[in-house]
């Protein structure tokens, strides 16, 4: 099977994968958080734009074919989830992550707010 097709079809089967019995959109939220820092899901989500923009040119590109094909099913993974557990309004406070996620989480979004307020001050 070509690449291009493999990928639809990993894609394609994340689609009717929601529809198992055992699916639990919560896991894939936490597995997702417990394996990606927000400043890696930027960083990523750039290389993902780059490779979609440049196609095949591979110059300033940080990450091989692999790890961003492996990145967007993970994305692709969680916005699913978020959307059943939208959709089936299922409380999202039930999420578990690691102590690790939560504390990384943490600093990430206090270093945001510190950038956010520090810009909002420079504006008045």
């Amino acid at each position: 099977m070509n690449r291009i097709l493999a990928l639809q079809f990993a894609f394609d089967r994340m689609i009717y994968d929601v529809h198992s019995l055992d699916y639990d959109p919560i896991k894939e939220i936490e597995t997702f958080w417990n394996h990606y820092a927000l400043e890696t899901v930027s960083a990523n989500t750039s290389e993902l734009l780059i490779a979609c923009v440049d196609g095949d040119v591979k110059k300033n590109r940080l990450l091989k074919d692999e790890e961003i094909q492996e990145f967007a099913t993970a994305l692709y993974r969680v916005l699913i989830a978020y959307c059943i557990a939208n959709h089936h309004h299922i409380d999202l406070s039930t999420v578990q992550l690691s102590a690790e996620a939560k504390e990384r989480i943490g600093k990430e979004l206090e270093l945001s707010r510190k950038v956010a307020e520090f810009f909002c001050r420079l504006s008045k």
